[in-house]
């Protein structure tokens, strides 16, 4: 759990995926071999490309690029096709398992995973399999076409940068960090408001009120109140337990009571059940994140920096005992190197004036649905500077790489096209 914030928008891509999924009339845009590609897959990755660089708004140049992407995917999709490359379900299953395990380690436990994701580990690790499975047969192809890796020499690192150094970015100014988390605790008076919220919902049910609708106005799980609350046709397995426990018990077309689960309360209403398969649509009401449980965890850092600065405990040992973040706890708090690019406008404006050794005040970190206060101690930090061979080879080299790369594989797709049969209708 480096940043909550980054791993926040890489599940929000995840989940949107159904967002985006095919429907009645979804345009072919492109043919490449035996496959297409559809409107609605240029959607989400336009969607995801926006998400991952912080983009309102949607340029001609950036349709073209992402398109591009989408094509030169397939081209090498139908090239692993062709040379009958396979991955078995064995190998897609570990490399799922240990993404969880990841997610796990990072969130601290699979009950924070399935919070941060509004999905259950089950439905996760569905979502994870396709995306899997697509991502290690481009490695696959890859790699038989360029073994294990484009590797740059010293010469050709040393010739980019006499080429190119005019136009490479300034390398940003840069911390090292060590941080100590603390996650507000849901309290007894957010679960009595949430409660009464959803009594309330319960209630117009009761009353005739139309479940699709209330779904739509009410439910704080965004992705399946678009569709009237609708979670689709699922297996027994998928949903936390109290969930699942509630929803086998009725009958369909029955409406449960208030069911509580660690993301809060639902409102089920059973559409069809059959064996260990059920159809169901759920109103899910949030515990509210209340400012006496936030302060709670301000103070305590607060108070917390106060005894490492006067020497009652050490940082390390501070981090070790009472940080949430297990895996940086684990390391005595220590987290790396982090540039401005990838810290919060509120996080830079916390380490600025700091020196080397300075801590920091706790500082708000995620978004309204999962967040944590984060207080940092500056290790070292770095100045904006033009990158030179002296003191960034590192970057450089991996410019060069990225640069020797896309070369490469820009004349193969060439060579692809030749031979993969290619048809853009846009």
């Amino acid at each position: 759990m480096n940043k909550i914030k980054i791993l926040i928008a890489a599940l929000s891509l995840l989940v949107s995926f159904s967002v985006f999924s095919q429907g009645e009339g979804d345009k072919i845009i492109a043919i490449v071999g035996n496959d297409v590609v559809l409107q609605s897959d240029l959607n989400f990755q336009l969607y995801t490309y926006m998400q991952q660089n912080n983009i309102q708004e949607i340029s001609n140049e950036m349709v073209q690029q992402v398109f591009q992407n989408l094509v030169s995917e397939k081209l090498m999709l139908a090239k692993a096709e062709q040379d009958s490359i396979f991955i078995s379900t064995d190998e897609v299953n570990k490399q799922v398992e240990g993404r969880i395990r990841e997610m796990v380690a990072q969130f601290g436990s699979e009950k924070n995973v399935e919070e941060a994701y509004g999905l259950t580990i089950p439905k996760i690790k569905n979502l994870l399999r396709d995306q899997t499975e697509r991502n290690m047969m481009l490695t696959r192809v890859k790699q038989a076409k360029f073994g294990y890796g484009i590797y740059v020499t010293k010469p050709e690192v040393t010739k980019f940068y006499n080429d190119y150094q005019d136009s490479l970015p300034m390398v940003p100014e840069t911390y090292d960090l060590s941080q100590i988390i603390r996650i507000p605790k849901i309290t007894e008076d957010a679960k009595f408001i949430a409660r009464d919220k959803a009594e309330k919902i319960l209630d117009s049910i009761k009353a005739g009120g139309n479940f699709d609708e209330l779904a739509k106005r009410n439910s704080d799980d965004s992705l399946s109140a678009i569709q009237g609350g609708a979670l689709g046709k699922s297996k027994k397995g998928s949903f936390v337990k109290e969930f699942e426990d509630a929803a086998f018990l009725l009958k369909p077309g029955e409406v449960s009571g208030i069911v509580e689960s660690e993301f809060g309360y639902h409102i089920i209403k059973l559409n069809d059940k059959t064996g260990d398969f059920i159809t169901c649509q759920h109103i899910l009401v949030k515990f509210p994140r209340l400012e006496a449980a936030d302060f709670t965890e301000i103070n305590f850092l607060k108070d917390l920096k106060d005894k490492i600065n006067s020497g009652q405990i050490t940082f390390n040992k501070a981090a070790i005992e009472y940080s949430q973040d297990p895996k940086s706890a684990a390391d005595s708090g220590h987290i790396g190197k982090l540039s401005v690019n990838n810290l919060d406008p509120l996080e830079v404006a916390a380490l600025n004036p700091l020196s080397i050794g300075g801590l920091s005040d706790p500082v708000k970190v995620g978004d309204e649905r999962y967040y944590g206060y984060y207080m940092y101690r500056v290790n070292d930090k770095f100045p904006e500077h033009k990158a030179t061979l002296e003191s960034d080879y590192v970057l450089i080299e991996q410019y060069a790489q990225k640069f020797k790369e896309q070369k490469l594989l820009g004349e193969w797709l060439e060579e692809l096209k030749k031979t993969i049969y290619l048809e853009i209708k846009l």
